[in-house]
């Protein structure tokens, strides 16, 4: 044999060996065996492409590539097997080996799409496909195809390394294979192309994951950081320590939502002037290139936890598996099948969905060695082990290969890979990665699909995955993160949270509309989950439940992109502030961030707005964070697939807001406002409690429920101790309702629930609450309004839906006015759904399919009115003729006029005839038993607001109050107060002289006017005083007004006389030393005694002359002094006494003699004696009875 044809056969041999080493492992794996899979020891030769610089082997295997295209990226000389036509496949470098080595495109993988074995001949060489129907290139005058003549070409080298041309001439003219915007042709231009020859090479084990970094400056994302072109997705937190960390799709050289995307980070410590990048999630299953089987990780979203710990969680596509980009669609599974109780990650040989009818294994516990054992379903053996991060290893823990897609390099196994032995279901995963140091490093993930898409959270969705940018860290330490459903359209968005910092996880009910990403913020106890397709929730139990729709008037938010927001730090206008970015209108552009203030009731008024882009500025996904500094940091998708951050200071983007430590409170008056706090309240005992009462209740889980209570009107301020927030709270009516009325007069009022939360006073005012229908309240059959089909909004009166139409036959113009008193117009020329516009039509008055309808048709826009009678019950506009557009139409029943219709008070007209210039009717579509009429709007953001349905039947709750005697008084029902005016005089009031011998009496009334009356004024006893207790002296005012009689009474003290005591009886002791003095009172005998200060005088006696002892008794009773005497004589001693003799007691017989009279003296002796005495003792008695 010839050495050239051995050489060849070589090749092919060999070329066959390779590629068909490089196909999928599911094609020849039906019954996976881990030891026939690749381990570091005997991995296969590899094969790549290398750029040709030097002479061309003769039989070897090419791949052409172009030098240039319109675009920045390369093209391959393709050929389709069993086509002529020479194809293009994008290739993105130029380098000295290509990738990919074969077609990325599904069907055409392993066909040699891109394979051309050259051969030298004489005079040149032949250029043939390796494609299974072969084919050899030619080069024609103008086009260049595969053909089945082996055209002989000439490939010669340029002056430039590593180019060559691929030539042949015709005549005299020389054609070269060359690249055009349309495609791979012939032109007489000399075209270089490069050559790349498939090369056996040693195989080259890549590393898993990736330990690129780098820095960059002011933007986290730059093009080319991290090798990557493209970005999306953007997540940005702020973190404890005020550092800034940022994640999105690396989405390398294309902008897919699948086929090779990988998440990286960003972290800045300066505020964002200077970045740093890594990749927390990162598979190495491609190459940092769009391949069709290549895993993704998409739409990261962040959060730090209240204990510091970093939640990143992301969705993980296997490879090939995809909403889009990929060439296969995700199953409606959640990855996990009930094994033996437990709920398991089971594995199937196929990565195919197709192929997965019945897994083969099954992914056990993971031990302490970080390893968990694959159990084979057939035998229950282990053949493999995956590790923490689910790469594949043999049955004795060795690291198994399989071939990197697009490149001739090795990496280890994973199940989530494409060439991998074993593979997850062809399902959607959220993949949750942890960090604890700032995201420096990151932890072994958690797949959630067993928490929340197994059991009682299972779903039938295709897709269940996170709501890309932030997740939220609640003030009790819940963590949560938006998810939403994808079926064959968008889902619905709920949330799954974790109350042991990320260990197990429940997933919330969904919102009740559909939905797509979502958003989650936590203001005032409440939670808010802001929805794409627009519209927004509220949660009172931490995301569990969810109330209904509520809309964002005054946000003009586009609805068909994500939308971001956080709550700032401190209050902006006195209230709590959601900030959201979003685009704006009908498309992602014009980005804006919005300031919505929180009020007490939980609504959001959206009061400032600021442009981030204008003028058609394009604006995508985005991601708000606020910097430590207070001001918000933006990160948002700018054109062409890239991410911009932007500082923005809080004053611009709430421009002319008080931002600040205020809060401002409106509690609603017999209402409450409630929000939760997370440490104590205080600091409110000062208020007027009349006003406004604060409880505070302890959760017991680190948070205070603060309940504001309104009692009265008016406002109080104070300044909360532990926030240091300045309050004011201000208590009025959250809606009033001025009620007037006579005395025995009633009105009636419709209410949205009979709870009462402040009951009139029955002195003045009767309320009672009875169930009635709308119809005897309104006055006319009812209708409601709505916002979908089912129309249970706002009741009001079928009058507000008469047309008015004018002109005649076949010239009517229709038109009503709005609740607003704008003109509307029935006019089909504008939205489909929407036939309500500012601008008039004419209609032509059509007979309908069935007798007594009607058809109404546009004459300008051609269209009639139409009806959606499959459940949507919307109008709309048609250009067929079907009984869908048949209309009836009523008119209102003339005054003792029976209406004989299914619409009460109203009569059918059945005759175009009937209808009359100027008059008024109903248009209506019949479905079922069901009639909806049109009502005027304008609106082309609801259908629903363009009809009304009729309900004659509608019960409704009925407030009845009625008047019972003149006064004002509030009552509160259905969270409405109703301040009742029972019109009269009022009570009057009494105006008494000071002595309370007049009065007057002053009425005032119900309108303003007064009228003062004198009274007659009466008085009795009611208690007579006495000396020490009042008395009462009740004055009676008596008035007769309007023949009824007003009294009024008035009490005065009649004051206590006191006692009258007399002159004080002085009473001695025996030894004139002590003395005490009583009085008596004259009026009742009550009696007193004092203690009187005592003191003595003494006069001695002499021989001749007595001495005496005075004695002197005072006291003071009340004001007055008082006192009294005693005298004690010493009489005279009758002589004088001799020296030294001084102490001896006086009588005696002495030298001298006595006065004192001796015994045996005679009778007249003694009788003078006596006398003596009793002058001495009447001298006595009148010195005491002497008054000082």
């Amino acid at each position: 044999m010839k050495k050239t044809k051995w050489r060849r056969l070589m090749s092919a041999a060999v070329s066959a060996f390779m590629l068909t080493s490089m196909l999928p492992m599911y094609a020849s794996a039906a019954d996976p065996d881990s030891s026939s899979a690749p381990t570091e020891d005997n991995l296969p030769v590899s094969v790549e492409y290398q750029k040709v610089t030097d002479t061309l082997t003769d039989g070897g295997t090419f791949t052409i590539v172009s030098s240039d295209s319109s675009d920045k990226d390369l093209r391959i000389v393709h050929l389709t097997n069993g086509t002529t036509k020479l194809d293009r496949c994008r290739v993105n470098t130029a380098g000295d080996t290509l990738t990919p080595t074969d077609c990325e495109m599904s069907q055409y993988a392993g066909t040699h799409a891109h394979a051309w074995t050259i051969s030298a001949v004489a005079d040149g060489y032949t250029v043939k496909s390796e494609t299974a129907n072969g084919g050899y290139i030619n080069i024609n005058a103008g086009s260049a195809q595969a053909g089945t003549e082996a055209q002989t070409l000439r490939i010669e080298e340029t002056a430039e390394d590593g180019l060559y041309t691929i030539s042949r001439t015709i005549g005299d003219t020389t054609y070269y294979l060359a690249y055009t915007s349309s495609g791979w042709s012939a032109g007489t231009e000399a075209y270089p192309v490069y050559l790349y020859e498939e090369t056996e090479v040693q195989a080259e084990i890549l590393p898993n994951g990736s330990t690129a970094t780098g820095t960059t400056q002011d933007q986290p994302f730059a093009a080319g950081t991290g090798g990557s072109a493209n970005f999306r997705i953007p997540s940005l937190i702020t973190l404890d320590d005020g550092s800034l960390l940022a994640a999105i799709d690396a989405r390398w050289n294309h902008a897919g939502d699948a086929c090779a995307l990988d998440t990286i980070l960003s972290k800045s410590e300066d505020g964002g002037k200077t970045w740093t990048y890594s990749f927390p999630n990162y598979f190495n299953d491609s190459t940092d290139a769009k391949h069709s089987y290549a895993t993704a990780f998409i739409d990261p979203a962040m959060i730090q936890g209240n204990d510091g710990t970093i939640y990143l969680l992301a969705d993980l596509f296997p490879g090939g598996v995809a909403l889009n980009t990929a060439p296969k669609a995700p199953l409606a599974k959640s990855g996990y099948e009930e094994i033996g109780g437990e709920y398991r990650l089971v594995l199937y040989a196929s990565p195919l969905p197709e192929n997965q009818a019945a897994y083969t294994h099954y992914v056990g516990d993971f031990g302490a060695d970080g390893f968990a054992p694959v159990i084979d379903t057939e035998d229950s053996g282990t053949d493999y082990y995956v590790d923490q991060w689910y790469y594949l290893y043999n049955a004795n823990k060795e690291k198994i290969y399989c071939a990197q897609l697009g490149s001739s390099k090795y990496v280890q196994q994973n199940v989530f890979y494409y060439n991998a032995d074993l593979h997850v279901t062809a399902a959607t995963y959220l993949w949750l990665v942890t960090s604890t140091d700032g995201g420096e490093t990151w932890s072994a993930p958690s797949i959630l699909n067993e928490q929340v898409r197994t059991g009682d959270s299972s779903d039938t969705a295709k897709f269940y995955g996170v709501g890309p940018g932030r997740g939220l860290a609640m003030s009790t330490g819940r963590i949560v993160f938006p998810c939403y459903t994808f079926y064959n359209a968008d889902g619905n968005s709920s949330v799954i949270y974790s109350d042991d910092n990320g260990k197990t996880w429940e997933r919330g009910e969904d919102l009740s509309w559909q939905t797509s990403e979502a958003t989650v913020v936590e203001a005032d106890g409440r939670l808010y989950m802001f929805a794409r397709h627009g519209g927004y929730a509220v949660s009172t139990d931490g995301g569990e439940t969810w109330s209904e729709r509520q809309n964002t008037p005054g946000a003009n938010i586009h609805t068909g992109c994500q939308i971001n927001a956080i709550v700032y730090s401190k209050l902006i206008d006195g209230k709590t502030a959601i900030l959201l970015s979003c685009p704006t209108g009908g498309s992602r552009a014009n980005g804006k961030i919005y300031t919505g203030l929180v009020q007490e009731n939980g609504s959001i008024n959206w009061e400032y707005d600021y442009s981030v882009t204008a003028n058609g500025g394009y604006y995508a996904y985005s991601c708000l964070t606020e910097l430590a500094d207070g001001s918000v940091g933006l990160l948002y998708e700018n054109a062409g697939s890239s991410a911009l951050y932007k500082n923005i200071p809080i004053a611009d983007i709430a421009s002319g807001a008080s931002v600040g430590n205020e809060r401002v409170l409106n509690v609603p008056l017999y209402g409450e406002y409630s929000m939760t706090v997370y440490e104590d309240f205080a600091g409110y005992d000062e208020i007027d409690a009349d006003i406004l009462d604060i409880s505070v209740t302890d959760n017991g889980n680190g948070s205070y429920t603060v309940i504001f209570t309104g009692k009265k009107e008016g406002t109080v301020s104070f300044t909360e101790t532990n926030s240091g927030i300045e309050y004011t709270v201000t208590v009025a009516p959250g809606e009033l309702v001025n009620v007037s009325l006579e005395a025995g007069q009633s009105q009636s009022f419709i209410l949205t629930d009979d709870t009462v939360g402040q009951e009139a006073d029955p002195d003045i005012a009767e309320a009672e609450i009875t169930s009635a229908l709308y119809s005897d309240i309104l006055g006319d059959c009812p209708g409601s309004l709505g916002t979908d089909s089912s129309y249970t909004g706002e009741v009001v009166a079928l009058e507000n839906a008469l047309y008015t139409f004018t002109g005649s036959d076949g010239n009517w113009v229709i038109s009503n006015t709005d609740s607003e008193g704008a003109d509307v117009y029935l006019n089909l020329g504008g939205s489909a759904q929407y036939p309500g516009m500012s601008a008039s039509a004419q209609f032509d008055l059509r007979d309908g399919g069935t007798s007594g309808t009607f058809r109404l048709y546009d004459t300008s826009a051609n269209r009639y009115l139409y009806y959606w009678r499959d459940g949507r019950n919307t109008f709309d506009r048609t250009s067929n003729t079907d009984q869908a557009n048949d209309m009836e139409i009523f008119r209102p029943a003339a005054d003792g006029e029976t209406s004989g219709s299914a619409i009460p008070g109203y009569v059918q007209v059945t005759d175009a005839s009937e209808i009359t210039d100027g008059g008024k009717y109903l248009i209506t579509a019949k479905v079922d038993d069901t009639y909806y009429a049109l009502y005027p709007s304008t609106s082309t953001g609801s259908a629903y607001a363009h009809v009304i349905k009729v309900e004659p039947d509608k019960e409704c709750i009925r407030l009845t109050i009625t008047g019972i005697a003149p006064g004002t008084t509030d009552l509160m029902a259905g969270g409405v107060v109703y301040r009742i005016t029972v019109s009269g005089y009022l009570a009057p009031v009494f105006n008494w002289a000071e002595d309370y011998t007049s009065a007057t009496a002053a009425f005032t009334h119900t309108d303003g006017s007064s009228k003062t009356v004198d009274c007659t004024v009466s008085s009795r006893t009611e208690i007579e005083a006495d000396c020490t207790s009042d008395g009462k002296m009740i004055y009676t005012a008596s008035v007769e007004f309007n023949g009824k009689t007003y009294t009024d009474t008035r009490e005065a003290v009649i004051p206590s006389s006191g006692h009258s005591y007399g002159e004080p009886v002085f009473q001695w002791s025996e030894d004139h030393s002590a003395c005490t003095a009583s009085v008596t009172c004259s009026e009742c005998g009550d009696s007193k005694a004092y203690e009187c200060e005592v003191t003595s005088e003494t006069t001695e006696a002499t021989a001749t002359t007595d001495g005496a002892t005075v004695y002197t008794a005072t006291v003071t009773i009340g004001e007055t002094a008082y006192s009294d005497t005693f005298t004690v004589t010493i009489p005279a001693t009758g002589t004088d006494k001799p020296s030294g003799d001084t102490d001896k007691p006086s009588g005696g017989n002495v030298s001298g003699g006595s006065d004192i009279p001796k015994t045996g003296d005679s009778f007249g002796s003694a009788f003078a004696y006596l006398l003596a005495l009793a002058a001495c003792g009447a001298v006595i008695i009148r010195m005491r009875s002497h008054r000082a």
